[in-house]
């Protein structure tokens, strides 16, 4: 009988050890994304700067959505799809130039500042009005 008990109690001491670390959308998670970004882009071949707002949230398992709206030099709307992992960032960004209506999709991923306030990485942008794909390296620093 003694040993059911140090058992029990091994077992009850491993779910609350576990239940103490959160994951990717679980309130308490270092590295979830929440609010609203200033998002700058620069690109690689001209350095030319993107700028405006990205929204976003993060679900429980670490799904992230939200909204992107590019306002200088151009109107650039978006859905973001992503994904955190540890502290990497991966998104999907498919988007619309309001200016010229060609259309592409941004995709990438980027480091996760300890509390969410910042995610920096690279981007590879394939417009279908550009031809080959183009790279950039952005910013999104919480509002």
């Amino acid at each position: 009988m003694r040993r059911h008990w140090i058992g029990l109690g091994l077992a009850v001491a491993l779910i609350t050890a576990c239940a103490g670390n959160p994951a990717p959308g679980d309130e308490g998670y270092a590295f979830n994304l929440n609010g609203e970004y200033a998002a700058e882009f620069i690109t690689h071949d001209d350095g030319m700067a993107i700028t405006g707002t990205v929204t976003l949230g993060t679900a429980r398992g670490g799904d992230v959505s939200g909204t992107m709206a590019l306002q200088d030099p151009f109107t650039v709307d978006g859905d973001v799809a992503g994904i955190i992992e540890g502290s990497l960032f991966t998104m999907t960004v498919p988007y619309t130039i309001v200016e010229n209506g060609c259309a592409g999709v941004a995709t990438g991923t980027g480091e996760i500042a300890e509390g969410g306030g910042t995610v920096s990485g690279e981007i590879e942008i394939a417009d279908e009005c550009e031809g080959a794909p183009m790279g950039a390296d952005f910013t999104l620093t919480r509002q």
